[in-house]
């Protein structure tokens, strides 16, 4: 429940923050706090062998799990109202699911599953379809979010492969790593939009900054942080749990602190993507 809430927050904050702050730059910052903030509660020996051990590993939890979906929100939420983001990632169980079945062969399907999946997605095709929740030309925005989705799910099994290290120390190899991936990435976008880095830091505005902040300490830090734990007392699956509540906090956080447009649909495509993760959870 706890990350739920944590992880349903992070969608205004990121919208917050993409007012005033480049995306690329956003997702640098977030992940470089991150990182301060996580080594403070780590084991430098323990780093020093997560590191040496599995270099392929942690990249690719990096790049699928972090720089990837980061951007891919960040980018998104500048077109896209952050209830509708968060409605969309809470797909995520569902394509947990899907992986941990046809791919690495962990889960078992059931006729429960089944109608799960087919709610869960049913859901989905209501942001997705041709009566869209979003202007037509901004509708590419929403298959990026579910992108981020699937990147997010491969990452979570990804990481029960690591489930014998330490979260924290996980966490931050990750997180530090993609923040070092971070740094390119960033150079050649602005390269390429030929911005200058001078006027994109001028530009900041001062709630932008302080949402960045909580973003990178409390969303980002802390938070994977809980969820690499929960993946090594549990399994994947079990974990991706919180992510069938974020579209019910990042709900009720747009609510109460966004004025942004709630409507049927998107409370139908809500209620019916939150019973599908349940459904396909439950045993779990």
């Amino acid at each position: 429940m706890l990350l739920s809430a944590i992880w349903g927050s992070s969608f205004i904050f990121i919208k917050i923050s993409v007012e005033s702050i480049h995306p690329t730059l956003l997702t640098l910052y977030r992940l470089l706090i991150a990182s301060v903030f996580l080594f403070f509660f780590c084991e430098i020996t323990k780093i020093k062998k997560l590191f040496n051990e599995n270099k392929i590993d942690l990249l690719v939890i990096a790049f699928v799990g972090n720089v990837i979906p980061f951007n891919l929100i960040s980018w998104s939420e500048i077109y896209v109202d952050s209830v509708i983001a968060s409605t969309l990632i809470g797909t995520m169980p569902l394509f947990t699911f899907l992986i941990s079945f046809f791919l690495l062969n962990n889960s078992r399907s059931s006729f429960r599953t089944s109608i799960g999946l087919f709610t869960g997605f049913s859901g989905m095709i209501i942001f997705l379809g041709p009566n869209s929740l979003v202007e037509i030309e901004n509708s590419i925005y929403l298959f990026l979010i579910v992108l981020a989705s699937i990147m997010y799910a491969f990452s979570a099994n990804w990481v029960n492969k690591l489930n014998e290290n330490s979260s924290i120390e996980l966490a931050f190899c990750s997180i530090s790593l993609a923040a070092i991936v971070s740094f390119p990435i960033f150079f050649i976008t602005i390269s390429i939009l030929d911005l200058q880095i001078l006027n994109l830091v001028n530009s900041i505005g001062f709630f932008s900054f302080i949402s960045a902040s909580i973003l990178g300490i409390i969303c980002t830090g802390f938070a994977i942080s809980l969820f690499f734990y929960l993946i090594k007392k549990k399994s994947a699956i079990f974990a991706s749990q919180s992510n069938y509540l974020i579209p019910c906090f990042g709900f009720l956080w747009s609510f109460i602190f966004l004025t942004e447009k709630l409507s049927f649909n998107l409370l139908a495509g809500l209620i019916l993507i939150v019973l599908g993760g349940y459904l396909v959870d439950k045993k779990n």
